[in-house]
């Protein structure tokens, strides 16, 4: 099989990392690799990648947050240089059954497909699905949704079917990808990075497919605090204004800074969020326009 390796980042993440290594240890792929990129974590996750004696574990330590998208381009730069025909980017905060690896590049192979996404329920309830389709949306803002949240994971069928969209929380790449788009942009720091690479990559002509005989089982982190820290809230607004003026226009750029400034005053009205956080989001929404698109 074709050679494919792994990348991830972490971020004081000690407490997920011993069952994330054991299930890469156990991937039944013949020829793997990994590369650990570390975002200069506290937590004693540094010291415990330093126990690491496979060979097969490369572990690049940052002495500063670089941000997900920058250490993500650091690793898969890596795993080119080592003659990676696939990467698989992919969250520590993950378990994976044995034949992850191997079945994800076998339904690349299957559907002449560049991209590979598994089925993601959540860990703490398998039955339920976090991620089984995805798709970009206008309507009410400019936005990426996943499709079936929440739903059973008997919603998705069992055969293989293109998508229009996939976070890298697992996702397979194929190696031409990379050479034609280029890598993550390094501007988003944390979310929406993995929606502009999806959205260049299909733009490019690249097939994205959901295989939902390939299942991995995610945490759904909270190493940002949540969705609803001020943090989260600033960088996912932030960085939907860039991505809707890079690639949507100023029209659209103007309707998805309205929407998401009155859902958060909707938010507030139903007591939802706090005053305070309307006016994170406020300043996130300002703060992307003036990025440089």
């Amino acid at each position: 099989m074709a050679r494919t390796v792994l990348v991830t980042v972490t971020y004081n993440g000690v407490q997920d990392w011993d069952e994330f290594l054991a299930g890469v240890l156990g991937q039944d792929d013949p020829d793997w690799g990994l590369v650990v990129v570390d975002n200069a974590s506290r937590d004693g996750i540094v010291e415990r990648l330093a126990d690491v004696e496979d060979p097969r574990v490369r572990v690049v330590l940052n002495d500063d947050n670089l941000g997900v998208a920058a250490a993500n381009n650091q690793g898969i730069r890596l795993a080119l240089e080592d003659g990676a025909e696939y990467v698989l980017i992919i969250n520590n905060d993950t378990v994976l059954p044995p034949g992850l690896v191997r079945a994800l590049q076998a339904c690349a192979k299957e559907q002449d497909a560049a991209m590979v996404t598994p089925l993601i329920p959540y860990d703490e309830d398998r039955e339920r699905i976090w991620y089984g389709g995805g798709t970009f949306l206008r309507r009410g803002g400019v936005r990426n949704d996943h499709t079936n949240w929440s739903e059973p994971v008997a919603v998705v069928g069992a055969q293989p079917f293109e998508t229009g969209y996939a976070p890298t929380t697992c996702l397979l790449v194929a190696r031409e990808v990379f050479e034609r788009i280029g890598m993550m942009d390094e501007r988003y720091f944390v979310y929406w990075d993995d929606a502009d690479f999806v959205w260049r990559a299909r733009m490019a002509g690249f097939r994205l497919v959901l295989d939902p005989r390939a299942v991995m089982y995610h945490k759904v982190s909270t190493s940002t605090g949540g969705m609803t820290s001020d943090f989260s809230i600033r960088y996912m607004h932030r960085n939907q204004m860039l991505f809707t003026r890079k690639f949507h226009g100023p029209w659209w750029t103007a309707y998805t800074a309205f929407e998401a400034m009155r859902d958060g005053v909707v938010r507030v009205l139903k007591g939802r969020d706090r005053p305070r956080q309307a006016v994170v989001r406020a300043r996130a929404i300002v703060e992307g326009l003036r990025v440089a698109a």
